[in-house]
Order: C-alpha cells, then structure tokens, then sequence
C-alpha cells in the first residue's frame, strides 16, 4: 500500500491541505471540531505530518540542544536526559544531547552554534556560561534554561538547581550533631578556567561552617594538587586521605560528590582506618553507587531537575509567563552506614 499523503487526508476530511497542514501542527486558526475531524482522518490512514514540514511551516525546529559536562552515560547527565525528554517528547519535540569535558570543547561548541542555529532552546547543565556565550545565545534569539548551574548571575532566562547552600548546612549540623568537633570538606580538581555547580559546594561549606561555628568546633578545606591535569578518583583520594591525616586532629569528613567520597573510604581503609568508627565520611548526590557502597549521602533528583528544566524550555517557547524563572530543589540527607555518633576513643584522637 502507498505510503498515504496529506492529500489523501484532506480528502478523507474533506477539507484542503492547508487546514490539515494546520491542524496537525496545533495552529490555534482551526475550528476544534475541524482539528478532531482531521486527526481521526489522520488516525485511519496512518499518516504523520513529518517534523521537517511542520518546522518550515513553522519556523521551528522541533529539537531542544541538552549540553551537559561530561560524559552522557554519567549518572547524573543520563537522569536529567531522562527528565528533560519526559517532558518534551510528549509536545513533539526531539531532545539533541551533547557534552563536553573542558573549556577546549566549550569554546569550539560555541563557535559551531551561531553557524548550525538548528534548535528551538538549549539547556545547559552544571556549568557556568561565559559572557560572551551568553552574547551569542542572545543573538541568535535561543531560549536558555539552565540545570545546576552555579549562580543566578543573568546568564540563564531560567534555572532549577540543588541548593548547596541547604545541603551543607544540613552536612556540617549534622555532623556536629554525631559529636565531631573538626570537620573537613574535600573536593574534586576544577580547572581554573571552567565554573562548575560542584565547586559552589566548597564556599556553601566555608559559608555553614562559619555560621555554624562554635567554641571548639574547628573546620578545613581540603583539595587536590592537579598540576593543571585531572586525577584519577584513586589518586584524587590518595592525595586528599594524605592531606587528612596530616591535620593536627582527625576530622570527619564532607565531600563533594559520592564518586570522590567512595574512593576516599577505599583509601581511608587501605590506610588502617575504619569507616565510620575511626573517621566518618558524607557524600553528595545519592548515585547508584551510593546505595551500593552503603554512603552516608545528600540527594539530589536528576530526573526531577529534567523535568523541571523540560517544563520551562516548554514555557519559554510558548511565551508564558514564568512564575518563578530560577528555583532550588531542596536536598534530603540519606543516613547510611559511613557515618556515626564519635565514641569517647574516636574523641581523644580528635
């Protein structure tokens, strides 16, 4: 049987192509009686107007660009992937992801994307916009949405982020609450020449500690010596468990993501301590790897950032107002087993 054809549908309808033409493509000038007549038409010849025609109709695209840093297959890129295509492929639109590692495929991103104009909006993911990035996205009249990204700062016409402010005042509570009276936060290398939504976490920590600060409760900020280069997680551990141990006194310990806290327990034990007896430990995010390594962590939902981020690229396109452009998830401690009340023997060493 023939493919069916947009002429066989006006003609089953009885109505001409154009009005099919607009009426498979939402246009608000169709009667809904005529839209309902002309998609059952549709429905019985099996036909789908096809997304180029409708985007030269339209003027669209149909396609939304996800960038994300890192790779693709990562826990937390794949779930806001997931999120982000919940909530578009269901309006018609296809989601283009792409990544990138460093400031290298940054830059050659954005000097490709003035020339390739082929998306409706981009949302960007975990990493900080450049002012001249922001120029060009604004030049070219593309909606920006923005998933983690680090500040508020303009760059972004709306955003859903973790507040890391909240996740670290309930990381250094809480570990005041189990008794520990010094407390380090170790991060992962950054290069200095990206921002990423992780390294916010290292001044939300400096920020709870000191509004949190007691008499006797000591804090440190620990990171990695990378020479310009990124670490393995193993060697990322290695140098920060050797920079734990050469503190005058043992802390517990708050790190930025699971993957680096995970390779730092590993390290701890390899060096005679126990976990969480000798030294307790705290992630963030609550990946899969999480649950397996039994960490003590704070969630964060990926998925639900996708979504989020899906609904206001949706908004944005449609010129609807957004009530609230720039929102924070609320983060939610996940007591497992890397951490634990200080016991009178951990206190002394401490």
């Amino acid at each position: 049987m023939a493919k069916p054809t947009i002429a066989n549908v006006a003609e089953l309808a009885g109505v001409s192509q154009a009005t099919v033409s607009r009426a498979l493509r939402g246009a608000t000038n169709v009667t809904e009686e005529t839209r309902i007549k002309v998609q059952r038409a549709a429905d019985q010849l099996n036909f789908t107007l096809s997304k180029s025609a409708s985007a030269l109709a339209s003027g669209k695209t149909m396609r939304v660009i996800l960038l994300v840093s890192g790779k693709l297959n990562e826990w937390f890129n794949s779930g806001v992937l997931q999120g982000v295509y919940e909530e578009l492929a269901p309006a018609g639109y296809d989601v283009t992801p792409a990544f990138i590692t460093d400031r290298s495929e940054l830059d050659r991103f954005f000097s490709q994307l003035p020339k390739s104009r082929n998306a409706d909006a981009i949302i960007i993911s975990s990493f900080q916009l450049m002012p001249a990035m922001r120029d060009q996205l604004q030049a070219i009249d593309l909606p920006t949405v923005g998933v983690n990204v680090p500040a508020e700062s303009g760059y972004f016409d709306a955003s859903i982020s973790i507040d890391n402010s909240s996740a670290m005042t309930m990381a250094v509570r809480l570990l005041r609450s189990l008794g520990h009276t010094n407390i380090a936060f170790c991060s992962d290398y950054i290069p200095a020449d990206m921002v990423y939504n992780t390294s916010q976490r290292t001044q939300a920590f400096a920020d709870a500690a000191q509004a949190n600060a007691t008499d006797g409760i000591t804090f440190s900020l620990l990171t990695a010596d990378a020479h310009d280069a990124p670490l393995s997680k193993s060697d990322l551990a290695s140098q920060l468990t050797a920079k734990l141990l050469s503190l005058p006194e043992r802390p517990a310990v708050c790190v930025e993501t699971d993957q680096v806290a995970i390779a730092l327990v590993k390290e701890l034990r390899k060096q005679q301590l126990n976990v969480p007896e000798d030294i307790s430990v705290l992630g963030f995010d609550d990946a899969e790897i999480a649950q397996a390594a039994d960490l003590s962590t704070i969630r964060q939902e990926p998925i639900e950032l996708g979504r989020i981020a899906g609904r206001k690229v949706l908004q944005l396109l449609r010129n609807e107002p957004l009530e609230h452009p720039h929102e924070l998830q609320d983060p939610l401690l996940v007591l497992r087993n890397t951490t634990s009340r200080i016991d009178s023997g951990a206190a002394t060493a401490e």
